[in-house]
């Protein structure tokens, strides 16, 4: 080593100069004792080096756990401020020395006061700041304490914390150091404890005051514990019942609880439910809903019964009244329409036959209007009753609605069918209906449909039947008419039953169009438009479903209403949108409907959107039918005042078409009598025709009316018109219907109407 070679030099020279004086003679003795000498020399440095390098790994240790130390401190004071536990530490005055982020984050900043002990800050609650005053005193005594105290925190609000003190930094000596103080926030766990307490309560109370059968069972089915409620329910005291087999008290012969629970040992569910009566002391029965529990703990089941009797006997009553009419208690159109798809697959099946029977009172609401509607429905009982009498066995009665009722007679061919149908009219002509002094008598009108293999789906044999039963009413009612696939009325009936789904589906797409037909003013000359709203239906294809197919259908099936709603929504809103035609509009017909007249709905429909449009009401001329206004004389007058008052006009349709309509004439607030093109269309060369249409103007003028000539097809119609000083004419002379755009266009060209120079052009411009 360098620093000792350099000591052991150093030392040399030292003895250099005893050597000197001595001489060379005395060189030998002193090298001994230098010898010595450098051997302590060494020595000494030797454990001068070992000291030194202890020195230095102890500084070296000092350093590295003074570094540990201010990690393991780093460490202490992040757990410290971010446990989620809130501890603080206080002196021996009680004063806070140091409080983490939670403690700090919870009590709240101004909640800590350093300059007070902490029992007497405001946070704490009723005696909270003594309570903690007497826990740190025990706790400077060595005790540990751990209690439940409560505090406001402006932050979080009321809070129940858990508090905890320990002493730390003292020895068994002597007092002193500080006192650890934690605290846990309970809040959420005393909340949910309570609400656990609540709930507990409230289901105890709960099943105490519920009406449930609880019987503990054993092997042998043998009663072991059972409820006041159940021993209620049966009638039996609990020790009349305890002991004995459960199955005693079943009414029937009902499996006992092991039985269903052996049956179902493969199921995975440690529950089996069932339904089942018992039998109380006094005999009557009484339905348990019950359900069955294994209870490993003592080998027994558990039976809970819920008391079922009423909603038994209700689910009874709702599923008669499901199938039965609450009036005449036969079968109902629901069961009827079941049953009828039940007979046709039978049919197809075993070739067996049946018939169908589509019977519909005529002039039924007679009864109803002169002698109330509880006659009416003694009546409906009293032919429900009739049927009842005369039907064969097996065969199914049903009132399908109103006053329709139906029939499905097993083994029925057309003979059997036959006589059956005229027994039903004649049984139902020759018992007479009394009621208060009054009598009524009875007739139907009846379809009949057979069913058999060749039979298609049920709502086409009840759409089929339906079809014959009208066909029977326009025959002249009470009678008769058996379907037969080649019927022409029938197939022309049954094409309109097609129309109604396309009606609905055409509404529901806005495939109507609105066509329009020019009315000419004969005598004035007037150039201002007047025209007539005509309704189109294109058909999926693409193609115009014929008026004489579709219209018909809508009023026979109570679908106009809804084509009248289309129409005139349709059409204020196109006039609203075209402000030149409407500046150029002198009238706008617009067609209605008998039953949209007597539609209430449609007719609140009708007047708010006449107000609300921007349509001059007067520029509005709403036509009726006569057949309908004469019809329906009292609706008819009501609907035409209040149009009136808005400002419409109102025209009278098909005039003549009803002679012995006249004497009305004067009672109907009409502004326009449109007379039927039945007189229009002959009068240049049919004297009577012309007679009538002379009758029919005169009169109108005398009332103060206007007239319109319908089917004016030719320029002799149009001069006669003329001469008779009739207002208006219409028909393929003056236009052909057109789409209602093209029309106002041509009108406002001024062009000349096209007229159809031969008979077979008029009929295709017809259809």
């Amino acid at each position: 080593m360098p620093f000792f070679r350099l000591l052991v030099g150093v030392l040399a020279l030292i003895s250099l100069p005893s050597f000197a004086h001595e001489g060379l003679g005395s060189l030998i003795p002193h090298w001994a004792v230098l010898r010595e000498e450098i051997l302590l020399g060494t020595v000494l440095v030797s454990v001068l080096f070992a000291v030194i390098a202890m020195l230095i790994a102890t500084i070296r240790q000092m350093r590295r756990s003074d570094a540990e130390l201010s990690r393991s401190q780093a460490l202490f004071e992040g757990v410290f401020d971010q446990s989620f536990q809130h501890i603080g530490i206080v002196d021996q005055s009680g004063h806070l020395v140091s409080g983490n982020l939670a403690l700090q984050n919870m009590l709240g900043h101004g909640q800590i006061k350093y300059d007070r002990p902490f029992w007497r800050w405001s946070c704490w609650q009723d005696e909270g700041g003594e309570t903690l005053r007497q826990a740190f005193v025990r706790a400077k005594m060595g005790q540990i304490s751990s209690f439940e105290i409560a505090m406001k925190s402006r932050e979080q609000g009321n809070r129940i914390l858990e508090i905890g003190f320990k002493a730390i930094d003292r020895d068994d000596h002597e007092e002193g150091g500080q006192i650890l103080f934690e605290a846990r926030d309970m809040t959420a766990r005393r909340q949910t404890e309570e609400k656990l307490r609540e709930s507990e309560v409230g289901y105890r109370l709960l099943y105490e005051h519920q009406p449930v059968m609880l019987l503990a069972v054993d092997q042998q089915s043998r009663i072991q514990s059972v409820n006041q409620f159940a021993a209620d329910l049966l009638g039996y005291s609990k020790r009349e019942l305890l002991g004995h087999k459960v199955t005693e008290f079943y009414d029937g012969d009902e499996p006992p609880p092991q039985q269903i629970m052996a049956q179902n040992d493969e199921c995975t569910t440690p529950v089996w439910r069932r339904e089942l009566k018992y039998r109380n002391a006094e005999g009557k029965a009484v339905w348990i809903r019950e359900t069955i529990r294994f209870m490993p703990s003592n080998l027994q089941l558990l039976l809970v019964g819920e008391d079922i009797t009423d909603n038994q006997e209700l689910r009874s009553k709702l599923e008669y009244q499901a199938s039965h009419d609450y009036l005449t208690h036969l079968f109902n159109r629901n069961y009827f329409e079941s049953e009828l798809e039940r007979v046709i697959n039978l049919a197809t099946e075993t070739e067996a036959h049946f018939a169908m029977f589509y019977i519909d009172l005529d002039q039924f609401k007679v009864i109803n209007d002169t002698a109330g509607h509880e006659a009416g429905d003694e009546a409906l009982k009293q032919v429900a009753l009739l049927l009842s009498g005369i039907a064969p066995a097996a065969s199914t009665i049903a009132r399908l609605g109103g006053d329709e009722f139906a029939m499905l007679v097993p083994d029925c061919d057309y003979d059997r069918a036959q006589a059956l149908g005229e027994l039903i009219l004649s049984t139902l002509e020759t018992n007479e209906f009394f009621w208060r002094n009054n009598r009524f008598a009875f007739s139907a009108s009846l379809g009949i449909r057979l069913i058999d293999k060749t039979s298609g789906s049920p709502q086409q044999v009840h759409a089929q039947a339906d079809t014959a039963c009208y066909a029977a009413k326009d025959e002249g009612r009470n009678r008769l008419h058996i379907y037969h696939p080649d019927d022409e009325e029938l197939k022309r009936r049954e094409l309109e039953m097609v129309y109604v789904n396309r009606i609905h589906e055409a509404i529901s797409e806005q495939r109507f169009e609105l066509y329009a037909q020019q009315i000419l003013p004969v005598a004035s000359g007037s150039t201002r438009h007047h025209y007539e709203i005509l309704v189109r239906m294109r058909d999926k294809n693409g193609e115009m479903a014929p008026p004489g197919v579709f219209l018909p259908a809508a009023e026979r099936y109570n679908l106009a209403h809804l084509i009248d709603r289309y129409v005139v929504e349709h059409t204020l809103a196109w006039l609203a949108s075209a402000p030149n035609a409407l500046a150029a509009l002198e009238l706008c017909s617009i067609n209605l409907s008998g039953q949209s007249m007597g539609n209430a709905d449609f007719v609140s429909f009708l007047e708010q959107t006449i107000r609300s449009s921007q349509v001059p009401p007067e520029k509005l001329c709403l036509e009726i039918t006569e057949t309908a206004a004469i019809s329906n004389m009292s609706e008819a007058i009501s609907l035409f005042t209040r149009l009136k008052k808005i400002g419409c006009q109102i025209a009278l349709d098909d005039f003549g078409s009803g002679l012995s309509s006249f004497g009305y004439l004067k009672r109907i607030p009409v502004d326009i009598i449109k007379i039927d093109g039945m007189f229009v269309r002959d009068i240049a060369k049919d004297e009577m025709d012309l007679a009538m249409v002379r009758a029919i103007n005169e009169l109108a003028k005398t009332m103060g009316k206007k007239t319109v000539a319908e089917f004016v097809e030719g320029e002799e119609i149009l001069a006669q018109l003329r001469d008779l000083n009739v207002d208006y004419a219409q028909g393929y002379l003056i236009g052909k219907p057109c789409p209602l755009p093209e029309l106002v266009a041509s009108l406002s060209q001024h062009l000349s109407p096209t007229v159809p120079h031969t008979e077979a052009e008029v009929v295709q411009s017809a259809n």
